[in-house]
């Protein structure tokens, strides 16, 4: 890649952490018999499962009149290793700090995040807490190196989330975040630490609250006043967050739970196509 391409990649990798213990998979309220649950969970449709969506798309960058490209993105992370392009970048622009990031996906190749969420919608609901109560029931939670061959990192898009049985910690926030998008609602993933390990959840802004979505829980709420406000969830040190169109970057290093605000800069625009 040429030296006039002002782009650098920074220590943007994300740890997976572990937050499922065993006691938690079986915990949680209950309170549909399993016939319950296969109605509310419709059969896969072949059709629907073996869909490709397009990830290709452009970043458009707040205070640069240049759009980074996804070919750019891949012809530098091409420049590295497997196993280090495994890892999620989080990308420098025209001496512009934090103004994406990217990450592989299935198909082995480096995508922006936003293009994760391909606007997929498993099945219709009016109700806000079918989403998460279909992840905790239908996918299980499983470190990407022990799935992909010892990679440390790879993504699915919200589609493929579906249906992979299995996935780690930011594929449980891109289904959930996109799915609820589709219900009306404005979800984003956030990018950050739970308790000092890299991590991925979902924030919810319902009737102007904010509530902190921890997507890989396996507790099977069927109400949505029992999720959390942000405010009061405590571990969770966000530093990034994402939903279809958008990437947010903390202004300062001051640790906060609010997702809004003047301390959240909107550094770019995903546009798809």
């Amino acid at each position: 890649m040429r030296s006039l391409w002002p782009i650098f990649l920074l220590a943007g990798i994300l740890i997976l952490p572990e937050l499922l213990l065993e006691a938690e998979r079986q915990a949680g309220n209950e309170h549909f018999t399993p016939e319950e649950a296969r109605r509310i969970l419709p059969l896969d449709s072949p059709t629907d499962k073996d869909q490709q969506d397009s990830q290709r798309g452009l970043v458009r960058v707040s205070g640069s009149s240049r759009p980074i490209t996804e070919e750019l993105v891949q012809r530098m992370v091409g420049r590295r290793s497997e196993a280090e392009s495994a890892y999620v970048s989080i990308w420098n622009w025209q001496g512009i700090a934090d103004v994406t990031a990217s990450a592989r996906g299935l198909d082995s190749k480096h995508h922006f995040a936003n293009s994760y969420l391909v606007g997929f919608q498993p099945f219709e609901t009016e109700e806000l807490w079918v989403p998460l109560y279909s992840l905790a029931t239908r996918k299980q939670y499983q470190y990407d190196h022990l799935q992909y061959a010892g990679l440390s990192d790879i993504w699915q898009t919200s589609r493929q989330a579906y249906y992979q049985a299995r996935g780690d910690c930011e594929d449980h926030a891109i289904l959930l975040a996109d799915w609820l998008i589709n219900l009306g609602v404005d979800a984003r993933v956030a990018m950050g630490t739970h308790k000092g390990q890299g991590h991925a959840w979902v924030v919810a802004i319902v009737n102007n609250r904010e509530y902190l979505l921890e997507a890989t829980s396996k507790r099977r709420q069927t109400t949505w006043q029992a999720m959390p406000l942000a405010a009061l969830a405590e571990g969770y040190e966000v530093e990034f967050q994402f939903n279809r169109d958008y990437f947010w970057a903390r202004k300062t290093s001051t640790p906060t739970r609010r997702y809004r605000g003047s301390h959240w800069v909107k550094k770019s625009q995903f546009i798809r196509g």
